[in-house]
């Protein structure tokens, strides 16, 4: 290889490499430059014949560069493309006009054993003793393309409707799902800025919500907020999102967008609310009112059968008011998302339960045996959960003074562990389901209490969970509740 031979007056190329600061030998130099570059480096002349190849390009294609010289450089080239190549050299060499890009272009390589190789090649055109000769420089991309396919597949095929826009909302790309949703082509969208699509014609409300997002989003703020969006035989409402992506410098280079369709997730939670007032003011009050001429009914009748049935109905409806209140809680659990969680010391909370318990159960024994500093992010909920748990070893005790031994220890490093030990006969695996494990529930296999659904349902929100397994000593059963630690700065 040697410099361009047609530069005129002005400096060659090799003058312009020349340094100032040291004197070295500029066919050594340039020998060992391509020795030793990482890019594979292959020329050919007017004939398409290779007539220099660097070692990088054996490291990338597998030839050896004595292997390559020689030969035509159809030989790197697969076979549906040999035409192409074969006619933009031939153009090129008649008119001047280049049929690709010469400073970068994606093409595959056949590499020696067969397989294709995904190569970036750039190409420059130079002279040596007279003769037209082109180099390209080669450089391997296949981890990159596998990137890009990893990357593909995971955005093709997510459920929720995905879009990549630049900084001020021009949509680069939509995955699968946001297109079929909309019955559109990728075509349809690019080049828009998002709010302009068919997705968000449906009220103004819907656009103004997507430039609001765009705006913040490219001020470094993550955006979030509901909205209903046009589909092609539907309307739906999403969670939709939009945060910015930045570079290592802190720049903001993309907008990711997101819909999550929360459409039936809405409807169950509307549902869910007419049952929570139902449970709390319809059936409440009716069965209050039954407890109440229950009572009545007991204090005045003197036949002591009927004073035993109308006690049974008292103690019955009592307990159905008391089951009342456990789904309100459980409700509320579920629908209220205001709560907000603060540091709060485990021993605290339960310390004020067990006292609250020994009152309410005198002839029981709890004792709290061990004790570690147990700070966890909860709120007034945590009340809820420790309360149902031991109660839940205090009334299903076979005794009529029952024992109940709690501890607070650590799981691991990361969650504490408040583990409630009794001497009954356990919990049935039925009433398990769901709630110690993720087995199925069914009309079979279900509980019948709510006070454990419910504590089970609250630590599932803290990000903890619910253990059980019987006394390796075959006296009762432990319940653990599994909490992460605070991590508060």
């Amino acid at each position: 290889m040697a410099s361009d031979d047609r530069a005129g007056d002005g400096p060659t190329a090799s003058e312009s490499l020349e340094s100032p600061l040291c004197s070295f030998d500029e066919s050594g130099f340039f020998q060992q430059l391509v020795a030793n570059t990482s890019e594979g480096l292959l020329t050919v002349d007017e004939e398409s014949t290779i007539v220099f190849a660097n070692p990088a390009i054996e490291d990338i294609l597998g030839y050896s560069p004595a292997a390559l010289i020689g030969s035509s450089k159809m030989t790197v080239i697969p076979e549906r493309l040999e035409s192409a190549h074969a006619d933009g050299l031939e153009t090129y060499l008649r008119t001047g006009e280049r049929q690709i890009d010469w400073d970068g272009i994606e093409l595959p390589a056949v590499h020696e054993d067969g397989h294709e190789v995904p190569v970036l090649v750039s190409i420059r055109e130079h002279t040596h003793e007279g003769q037209r000769l082109f180099t390209g420089l080669f450089r391997d991309i296949s981890d990159r393309k596998a990137r890009e396919r990893r990357f593909e597949a995971v955005f093709d095929n997510t459920y929720q409707f995905t879009g990549l826009l630049e900084p001020d909302g021009t949509i680069l790309e939509v995955n699968e799902t946001a297109l079929s949703f909309g019955d559109l082509e990728l075509d349809d969208v690019v080049g828009e800025p998002v709010w302009e699509t068919a997705w968000f014609q449906l009220r103004d409300a819907a656009r103004e919500t997507a430039i609001e997002g765009v705006e913040r989003a490219r001020q470094g703020e993550l955006f979030r907020d509901e909205l209903r969006v046009q589909g092609a035989d539907r309307t739906a409402l999403i969670d939709f999102s939009i945060r910015p992506i930045t570079d290592r410098n802190g720049e903001i280079q993309l907008l990711v967008s997101e819909g999550r369709d929360v459409t039936a997730l809405k409807l169950r939670e509307r549902h869910l609310r007419v049952l929570h007032r139902l449970l709390r003011h319809n059936l409440r009050n009716d069965l209050n009112i039954i407890n109440g001429f229950a009572e009545t009914l007991r204090s005045a009748v003197e036949n002591d059968t009927h004073r035993e049935y109308a006690a049974e109905i008292a103690a019955t409806s009592s307990a159905l008011i008391d089951t009342t209140e456990t789904a309100k809680q459980l409700a509320d659990a579920t629908l209220d998302e205001e709560r907000t969680r603060t540091a709060i010391d485990v021993r605290d909370i339960l310390e004020t339960v067990v006292a609250d318990l020994r009152t309410q159960y005198p002839a029981s024994s709890i004792t709290v045996s061990e004790s570690v500093d147990a700070t966890i992010a909860a709120d007034s909920r945590l009340n809820t959960v420790l309360e149902e748990v031991i109660q839940n070893a205090i009334v299903h005790a076979e005794d009529s003074d029952p024992t109940v031994e709690i501890s607070v220890s650590n799981v691991d490093a990361d969650t504490v562990g408040v583990r409630v030990f009794d001497t009954g006969p356990g919990i049935p695996a039925s009433d398990r389901t769901g709630i110690f494990n993720d087995e199925q529930i069914t009309q079979v296999r279900h509980g019948n209490g709510l006070g454990l659904w419910l504590a089970s349902l609250i630590v599932d929100d803290y990000g903890g969970d619910l253990d059980y397994e019987p006394r390796s000593d075959g006296t009762g059963s432990c319940v653990t509740v599994c909490l992460p630690r605070a991590q508060f700065p």
